[in-house]
Order: structure tokens, then C-alpha cells, then sequence
């Protein structure tokens, strides 16, 4: 399996992308950009750079581990390898990246991030808050006309009563 290129967002919303090696260890990972544009010119970047082997600019830990970083052409630095337990695994890890790295596929992790899924049921909220307002609303109006039933008869009743008061008053 070849290496492959992650491109992600982080929690403070800066991008920053991972390669990873056939087995799907991360042997690289880049500094953080502002903007997806700039993320996706770094990985082509180091694609363009990475069978270089003066862009790599092998380094030690403070605790005494090795590591490489990765400088584009202006000299600044891509990005860092993991640390190492020795120099070797460390040139194996350049090897990796060197061979994978100019043909790995990109695979966009933002885009899974932007999925709604939280969105989706806050929405399903909204409308189910909304929906008993409605119900009141159009109960109301029933109620209205529940009692414009109810007093209608009442004004009949008191339509008919009158006549026979009348007609009682005549009577008499």
C-alpha cells in the first residue's frame, strides 16, 4: 500500500496535513497554515521537494531523539518527522517519505468535517419548538368558533324565549 497525504482542520480552525507510510504510521507531519489553499500548496511542496535530499535537514531532540524537518525551496520548513530511536530508522523514515511522498494521493479530511451532522438536529429542534406554537395557534381559533357555537344557540334560545314572552304578555 502507498503512502498517503491527510489533509485536515484542527479545533482552532488552521489546517495542517499528515503522510503517512504504507502501513499507516505518520512519518511527516506539516507546520499549521490559515487556509485549506495554503495546507494543499504545502503538500505540493513537499511532493516537489521530497527526492531532495538537501531539502531534508536531519535534527536531535533535547532528549536526544532524531528527527528530520523538510524546507521548500525558500528555505522555510514544511514540516517534521516523527522522532526516532536511532540515525537508521530515522534515514529509513526519509527513504519513506522520498518514495511515497511524490505520488501519495491526498485524501481531504475537511470535507468530512463539514458535514452537518450536528446541524441536522438542532434544526430537528427548532421545528419540533415551533410546531406546538402552531398547534396552540390553530387551536385557538377553534376555540373561538367553539364558542361562537355555544353562543349562537344562546342568543337563539333567547330569540325564541322572547315570542313566547310575548306571546304569554298577550295572553293575559
Amino acid at each position: 500500500m502507498a503512502g498517503k497525504f491527510e489533509l485536515k482542520k484542527g479545533k482552532t480552525g488552521k489546517f495542517s496535513f499528515n503522510l503517512k507510510s504504507g502501513n499507516g504510521q505518520v512519518v511527516f507531519t506539516s507546520q499549521t497554515y490559515e487556509n485549506k489553499r495554503s495546507a494543499t500548496a504545502g503538500i505540493n511542496s513537499v511532493k516537489k521537494n521530497a527526492d531532495k535530499d538537501a531539502r531534508y535537514e536531519r535534527k536531535t531532540s533535547t532528549k536526544g531523539q532524531p528527527y528530520f524537518v523538510i524546507k521548500a525551496t525558500n528555505g522555510q520548513v514544511i514540516g517534521k518527522s516523527q522522532m526516532y530511536a536511532n540515525a537508521v530508522s530515522m534515514e529509513k523514515g526519509i527513504k519513506s517519505v522520498a518514495k511515497n511522498a511524490p505520488t501519495a494521493d491526498t485524501t481531504d479530511l475537511t470535507v468530512e468535517a463539514k458535514a452537518p451532522a450536528k446541524k441536522a438536529p438542532a434544526k430537528k429542534k427548532a421545528a419540533a419548538k415551533k410546531a406546538p406554537a402552531k398547534k396552540a395557534a390553530k387551536k385557538a381559533p377553534a376555540k373561538k368558533k367553539a364558542a361562537a357555537k355555544k353562543k349562537a344557540p344562546a342568543k337563539k334560545a333567547a330569540a325564541k324565549k322572547a315570542p313566547a314572552k310575548k306571546k304569554a304578555a298577550k295572553k293575559k
